[in-house]
């Protein structure tokens, strides 16, 4: 069947229209099977692609298991506490790498507060009510005069008086007061107001009286400004509720090293045994694939089945290839000898913890310029970019060739076309003779 197309030169040809043959479609099928290899490298590249992913996917394994590994790599991380009292309902403990184990008489005797003190009178409206009059605060004075509350209240928090002036509406509806609190808790100040707002502390009290925390420890009193008190306990923070009512109480701060211990060796486990999950699913499907990251799972295993683990509770399955923590083990094994234990992890002056050589692997493994995922992934995009040059040359090769088999087809075409000019204008003649003749 004869067909008319365009070429990709803009140039209109019409294949088989002399010979009576489709040459578009012979050229279309030639122009397939020639650009088969495009088409086997584009499958390299997505192919490449996916191995960047599962390599990325196990780095992010790799950062799990690198994270439980940190929580053990300095002895600073094993001092831990557990706080324990019998009075927390008048205080609370946080503690920091510096507290102290041991147990504590703890009693409060009276908790930080500020000073108060309330007018005497009341302004009915605090915007537009003129006051005049002088408020003796401390050792200074303030004069006011054609002043309203709301700009009094202003004039003393823009001032330095060591006090904070707001107004309150204690519901009578009589109006509003003029309350001033003390900026530091314990400090007492004598205010004297006359004029309009009248105050008298000298004479009448305070409304609220100031007072520092104070608490005994032992026998010895701490005081403070604020119900926060960091000098009471080495290394610990006690934060003051309530006045104790029955006198001291006992608080115990314990180690808690063994359970920390105990939770990092867990999770390191859980994240060896998501990588081995993880690289067992790659083997079944592409076992060159996981042939790499077998590698550094081999060295993880051989740190984490060495005699320092086997001896904390670690052990290896010899069929799933997992590993398992036995905590009977290893709480039998720090009961026996738990600064053997710490010594076998994190090193002292004359051993490297085996915790150590594990960071320096890891740390080696997650390099930003060095590491496994930056190698495998640089490796990569040079094979991808070395794809791309090779289809792009291919490519432009295979329009070149297009170009050539269309070319050698219209010249045919027109060769054909001549021909049949030719025999049809002999055809003719030889008609035309034999009708004469």
């Amino acid at each position: 069947m004869s067909t008319i197309s365009s070429t990709s030169t803009g140039t209109v040809t019409f294949a088989g229209l002399a010979s009576g043959v489709d040459t578009d479609s012979i050229v279309d099928s030639l122009m397939e099977i020639e650009s088969a290899p495009i088409t086997t490298m584009e499958d390299k590249q997505t192919y490449l692609e996916t191995k960047k992913d599962t390599y990325d996917e196990f780095n992010t394994l790799l950062e799990s298991f690198y994270s439980a590994v940190t929580g053990l790599n300095n002895e600073n991380d094993l001092n831990s506490f557990e706080v324990t009292n019998n009075g927390s309902e008048y205080f609370s403990i946080s503690t920091t790498s510096l507290a102290e184990v041991g147990s504590y008489s703890v009693e409060i005797v009276s908790l930080a507060q500020q000073q108060k003190d309330v007018s005497a009178n009341y302004v009915a409206d605090t915007g537009t009510t003129s006051l005049s009059g002088t408020l003796q605060i401390g050792d200074q004075n303030l004069d006011y005069d054609s002043a309203t509350l709301s700009g009094l209240v202003d004039q003393i928090n823009e001032g330095t008086y060591g006090v904070t002036a707001s107004m309150i509406d204690d519901g009578t509806g009589s109006g509003y007061r003029l309350m001033l609190t003390a900026e530091t808790a314990g400090e007492e100040l004598e205010i004297i107001g006359t004029g309009r707002i009248e105050m008298d502390t000298a004479t009448d009290g305070h409304t609220v009286d100031g007072s520092l925390a104070h608490l005994v420890v032992d026998g010895v009193d701490y005081y403070s400004s604020s119900n926060t008190v960091t000098n009471a306990f080495k290394g610990s923070t006690i934060t003051l509720m309530a006045v104790s009512k029955d006198g001291a109480v006992t608080l115990n701060i314990n180690s808690d090293a063994q359970d920390v211990i105990s939770t990092q060796l867990q999770e390191m486990v859980d994240a060896f045994n998501a990588m081995e999950t993880f690289i067992d699913t790659i083997e079944a499907s592409d076992s060159t694939l996981a042939r790499s990251m077998i590698s550094v799972q081999r060295s993880l295993r051989n740190y984490m089945t060495s005699s320092s683990f086997l001896s904390l509770g670690i052990q290896s399955d010899w069929e799933t290839g997992e590993l398992t923590f036995d905590t009977d083990i290893f709480d039998e094994a720090y009961d026996e000898d738990a600064d053997a234990m710490k010594v076998a992890l994190m090193g002292d002056d004359d051993n490297e913890g085996i915790m150590s050589r594990l960071d320096d692997y890891l740390t080696e493994q997650l390099n930003s310029t060095t590491g496994f995922l930056v190698t495998k992934t640089n490796s990569i995009d040079k094979q991808v970019s070395a794809l791309d040059d090779k289809i792009d040359s291919m490519t432009t090769r295979l329009e070149k060739r297009r170009a050539t088999l269309e070319s050698q087809f219209a010249a045919m075409e027109t060769l054909v076309s001549s021909l049949n000019s030719r025999g049809d204008y002999l055809t003719s003649f030889f008609e035309s003779f034999n009708s004469t003749s």
